[in-house]
């Protein structure tokens, strides 16, 4: 790899996180060279991939000849879940490192076929997370440096203020114990929030999780109602070393939280109990009766995408309001990973295990009882 300017191929299109990776790798001083799109993606996907080509002002390109462009180095995966597994399988025949979005997929098949492949040819791969935030950092060197003592539980939270909460009918969603990621307007949430406190504990931990007792619920968005998707996870974890970790996630609406999103751990351990959060505890001002919510976005009613605001979100008259850009503290750490041979966020093998974790969930909240994680 070129120790100055790796080059980067971009496998996903707008109205994905591939709209952050790829402003982050930019960031970083990376070539990105291409859009490179799989066949079969689907129409749509396909669409989306051409319109991030066009805002890059880079070619779109077939995935097979994106990859094999002399001054690649990087992939950067961010395409629908049922495509994962193929196109990372690709990217790494190609021998290029993986850097790909999260979840690592859909299934912990496909989760594993991926991890398979990029032993197989011996590239680097890591898996968007929280890792390598620096209160992340902070808490697991708490843990290694002996200041809690035996870990006994950890809870951790990650909710997410983004969408328009509307009144929903008291009739609960029965879970499925297969999930369908075929949606663009909703996420599964347990999914999409709950990767990041399932990679952040184990990784945490540095334990494999044994079972899993799970619920999901909705409670604020019409749009998941109407997808069959849930907007909240709640889980209870058990891990091989005794520590039990209860973990929250979802979304809450823009207006109900004054950041973004909050995401924290709490560590119990023997020694002493711990919190470590995404933002500094700070004296919090409020004035005036907020801001009226913005006109529905059709293509993008939950807020998801930079790419679909019309202009700058509104803010609360708060003081304080900071944005972590983790995505480009991530990549950098992946980038630096690729240097040094030493990496500080979450791997393959780590990553297709986190998938596990999220599979047996799914089938905890529909089965209503405890389930092993294969």
């Amino acid at each position: 790899m070129s120790p100055d300017r790796p080059g980067v191929i971009l496998a996903g299109g707008i109205r994905s996180h591939q709209e952050n990776y790829a402003s982050a790798f930019a960031s970083a001083g990376c070539r990105l060279l291409a859009v490179g799109a799989a066949p079969g993606l689907g129409e749509s996907e396909t669409g989306r991939h051409a319109e991030l080509a066009a805002s890059l002002g880079l070619p779109l390109l077939p995935l097979d000849q994106a990859v094999a462009l002399p001054e690649a180095t990087i992939a950067s995966i961010s395409v629908d879940m049922m495509h994962r597994a193929r196109v990372a399988t690709l990217c790494a025949q190609a021998g290029l490192h993986l850097y790909l979005d999260k979840p690592l997929a859909g299934s912990p098949a496909d989760a594993t076929a991926i991890a398979a492949a990029v032993r197989a040819v011996g590239v680097g791969a890591q898996v968007f997370s929280h890792a390598t935030t620096p209160w992340a950092q902070a808490a697991q060197a708490a843990i290694r440096e002996g200041r809690l003592g035996r870990i006994l539980a950890i809870h951790a939270d990650m909710l997410m203020a983004k969408g328009m909460p509307s009144a929903l009918p008291s009739k609960p969603r029965k879970e499925r114990s297969i999930a369908d990621f075929r949606q663009d307007v909703a996420k599964r949430e347990l999914t999409d929030m709950g990767i990041y406190p399932v990679s952040l504990v184990a990784w945490l931990l540095d334990q494999r999780a044994v079972s899993v007792t799970a619920v999901t619920a909705n409670h604020f968005f019409a749009e998941h109602l109407s997808h069959d998707v849930e907007d909240y996870g709640a889980m209870l974890v058990d891990f091989e070393d005794g520590a039990t970790a209860s973990i929250t996630c979802g979304r809450v609406g823009w207006q109900s939280w004054r950041r973004p999103f909050l995401s924290r751990v709490i560590i119990v351990g023997e020694r002493d109990t711990l919190v470590f959060d995404s933002e500094p505890a700070e004296l919090i001002a409020t004035s005036g009766r907020g801001v009226p919510a913005p006109a529905r976005n059709a293509l993008d009613p939950m807020e998801m995408w930079l790419s679909t605001r019309s202009g700058p979100r509104p803010q609360p008259a708060i003081s304080g309001i900071a944005l972590a850009d983790e995505g480009s503290r991530d990549v950098a750490a992946f980038i630096a990973a690729l240097a040094s041979g030493v990496s500080s966020g979450i791997g393959i093998d780590a990553a297709a295990h986190h998938c596990a974790i999220i599979a047996a969930a799914y089938r905890s909240a529909a089965e209503e009882r405890a389930v092993a994680v294969a």
